[in-house]
């Protein structure tokens, strides 16, 4: 392999280490991935190579000054061949670095991520302060031989494994005063140890997923430091490791049993040192009684509590149809993927078309992952794995009807949810098709057409009493009125909003436009230009068929930033539609086939399509039903000013796809409650803070990572919803916390006042924002 060779001197003499390191820089900057350093005392070789693709290697020859590969950055490869100075690895940030020889004090000091390879030994303060964030691996320290004094002081996570082959010290491999103010982190080590801190670690024995660890990692260190001859003697018994963890909190409160009180530090201790009160005692005329300073029971000023639940999860609470994504994912943690998939047919008959496909996921949006790390559950994936599933059980069978006029997305998902309820339901729809824009207005480009048709076998299977082509007037409604328990109003809207300028006889509405194209009707615009007025989720559909009919330039305008949403316009854009704003059509000239705007431009328009909205046609309602401005008014459950009449969807106020369906949904909640004359129960609860929330609990996905069931419900952080994770508990200095099963399987944490001081450690380190700390009181 080709390297680039740099040398630590040149005919001035030593090469100051500034400048060999710019060279290091410039030449990773330039390309170079393999590089040969000729060493002379240089500090830092190695250090802050920001990651590239592929990676760099450097081979480093000579004498390497301190902080060798100090603040190493992922992707970076060192290899010594020769032993190394101080802080090796000093802050290490993901660099794997060999060392063929020993390195001295203070190797991996403050590591957070990457590898140091040694083989030798290591020298004193080695392993001190590392760190782990539980977003990426630990960090590794291997040594073959032995380490110096105070190994591991401070140690807050990471890995280190000291093989104790050939010590220079063979009556203690960890030297002496090692795992001082250790309180993370694992050492698993072969030989005899000597001063192991035990008020901060213990020796205990390897577990199997130690051992486990251990046998599959030594390959590739042996490799790496040319020892793999020794592979058989350091795995040949598990019984010849032990390991050095830090004591829980728990452990620490036992160990520190016969520890000073407060009141006898300040007599014994602190008094004799600085007197009697503290050096202003002879200026203050007060008692100098000791009392508690840490209190619990009724003195605490804070109070925690284990507020379960109390908040909604920002997806649930974003999403119109109000699907519990958090709860799904947590039956999938719990191994149970088929209950997790089917859970979201209890509040959408289409999670596969509208979760998987044409929802712009506010759930997705909101999600705190996105927030954060910028990688949120995956809810359409979700969505499309529940395509195949069966609808859920129906009740009961009522004799109770309930009959909905309008078969679109918002008069399924209300027949949807009463068929379930066990009602008798009748659906009467005017076109020969259920799905209503969702299949006359949606592209294929966009829903594929079986995933459509999928989910529609699996409504009409649920025993709805279907009318298609019947388009109910008057008379139809009175009859469906007096034969019905309810009737809840779904017809949409359908009826194309336009602007008169002049020439707008000529411009063709958009919904018909997308009718026709679902119809099969032919529209040949080769090589023509069309321009959509309005920019919304609709006019970008209508671009994306325009030019499936073979239209060579498309461009949208709108008075206005865009509405549409990001996921729309890239489809759009991707088959070549282009947006202006804001623009204010004043004329099309259908002769000039121009359409003029009112800031002197115009545009080149074959055809000009409007896409500004629709309105409801109600002409079949009787004069007596509330209208706001031609949408049927109705109060927050849907209810009309009928109280037996309901309306959900378009015909209401335009909306998405997913608030028809929400709407569907909570109409026949309410329906149900009056029926059975029961409470109607609406979710109430507020959203939870974001800065409740504990992100650095969480992992974020890497790139190229496989996506599937099992990785989506990992990565949801249950916003509000305790994940029953325990770092409460274990958090706890005082042992104030502890978890209750009950009976009926559900669980909760308890809180002992007479332990707990109101410190608000649950609360701080709660990844979910279950723990809040309010004022005594």
């Amino acid at each position: 392999m080709r390297s680039f060779e740099i040398t630590g001197r040149d005919d001035k003499g030593r090469v100051p280490s500034k400048e060999l390191d710019a060279r290091i820089q410039a030449a990773v900057k330039g390309g170079e991935k393999h590089l040969t350093i000729d060493a002379d005392g240089q500090h830092g070789i190695g250090g802050r190579i920001w990651p590239t693709e592929d990676g760099v290697t450097l081979e480093v020859n000579g004498y390497p000054g301190q902080r060798l590969g100090g603040m190493g950055m992922l992707g970076t490869k060192i290899l010594v061949n020769t032993s190394a100075s101080d802080d090796v690895g000093w802050v290490n940030c993901g660099a794997e670095i060999t060392v063929l020889g020993d390195v001295s004090n203070g190797a991996h000091n403050a590591g957070a991520q990457g590898k140091l390879y040694v083989q030798g030994g290591g020298g004193a303060r080695c392993d001190t302060l590392t760190k782990f964030n539980p977003r990426f691996a630990p960090v590794e320290s291997w040594y073959f031989r032995d380490v110096g004094d105070s190994f591991a002081e401070f140690k807050a996570g990471g890995i280190a494994v000291v093989c104790g082959v050939d010590p220079r010290n063979p009556e203690n491999i960890l030297g002496y005063r090692s795992c001082v103010g250790m309180v993370g982190g694992t050492i698993y080590f072969r030989g005899p140890v000597e001063g192991v801190s035990e008020k901060d670690a213990r020796i205990t024995e390897l577990t199997d997923a130690d051992w486990e660890w251990l046998t599959s990692n030594f390959p590739a260190y042996l490799e790496a430091i040319d020892r793999a001859g020794y592979l058989e003697e350091l795995t040949k018994s598990k019984g010849d490791w032990k390991k050095i963890v830090s004591l829980t909190p728990q452990e620490r409160v036992t160990k520190g049993a016969n520890r000073l009180s407060m009141e006898a530090f300040r007599r014994d201790s602190w008094e004799p040192g600085v007197g009697r009160g503290g050096i202003f005692a002879d200026y203050l005329d007060i008692d100098h009684t000791i009392i508690p300073f840490v209190v619990t029971g009724e003195n605490r000023r804070f109070v925690p509590s284990w507020d379960n639940d109390r908040y909604a999860p920002p997806c649930a609470y974003n999403c119109p149809t109000g699907i519990p994504t958090h709860e799904r994912t947590k039956l999938i943690r719990e191994g149970k993927e088929e209950a997790a998939l089917d859970m979201v047919l209890r509040y959408s008959p289409f999670p596969g078309t509208v979760c998987g496909y044409v929802c712009p996921n506010l759930c997705m949006e909101s999600c705190t992952r996105s927030i954060f790390l910028s990688d949120p559950v995956d809810v359409t994936l979700l969505g499309r794995l529940s395509i195949d599933r069966p609808a859920p059980a129906k009740e009961k069978a009522r004799k109770e009807r309930v009959s909905v006029i309008g078969g679109g997305p918002a008069g399924l998902s209300a027949a949807y949810q009463l068929v379930l309820k066990g009602y008798n339901v009748s659906l009467y729809e005017g076109e020969d098709n259920l799905g209503g824009k969702i299949h006359y207005c949606i592209p294929e480009d966009r829903l594929p057409g079986e995933v459509l048709s999928k989910e529609l076998e699996r409504f009409k299977g649920l025993g709805v009493d279907i009318h298609l082509s019947t388009k109910v007037d008057a008379d139809l409604y009175g009859k469906i009125h007096d034969e019905s328990d309810a009737v809840v109003l779904a017809t949409g809207s359908h009826s194309p909003r336009t602007i008169p300028f002049p020439g707008y006889e000529h411009v063709l509405p958009g919904i018909v436009f997308l009718k026709e194209v679902t119809a099969g009707i032919e529209r040949d615009l080769s090589g023509k230009k069309v321009v959509v007025i309005g920019a919304g989720n609709v006019g970008m559909d209508i671009c994306v068929e325009a030019f499936n009919c073979g239209a060579a330039e498309v461009v949208a305008v709108d008075i206005q930033k865009p509405a549409s949403f990001g996921k729309e316009q890239k489809m759009a854009a991707a088959r070549g539609a282009t947006i202006q704003y804001p623009k204010f059509t004043d004329h099309y000239d259908f002769e000039g086939k121009k359409i003029h705007f009112t800031d002197g431009t115009y545009l080149d328009a074959d055809l000009a399509i409007i896409s500004i909205g629709e309105t409801p046609e109600l002409e079949y309602l009787p004069k007596e039903i509330d209208l706001d401005r031609g949408h049927i008014r109705v109060d927050g459950v849907g209810q009309s000013n009928d109280p037996k009449v309901f309306a959900v969807g378009d015909v209401t106020k335009p909306g998405l796809i997913t608030n028809a369906i929400g709407d569907g949904v909570r109409v026949a909640e309410y329906v149900h409650s009056l029926i059975t004359k029961t409470e109607y129960e609406d979710d109430k609860r507020t959203i939870v803070p974001y800065e409740k929330l504990s992100f650095e609990w969480f992992d974020r996905e890497r790139e190229g990572g496989a996506v599937s069931c099992s990785t989506e419900g990992g990565k949801c952080m249950s916003c509000g919803s305790c994940r029953d994770c325990h770092i409460c508990e274990h958090s706890c200095y005082w042992n104030a916390i502890s978890r209750v099963e009950h009976e009926n399987g559900t669980y909760e944490y308890v809180v002992d006042s007479d332990k707990c001081i109101g410190c608000g450690f649950c609360a701080g380190v709660c990844p979910c924002g279950i723990w809040d700390l309010t004022a005594a009181g």
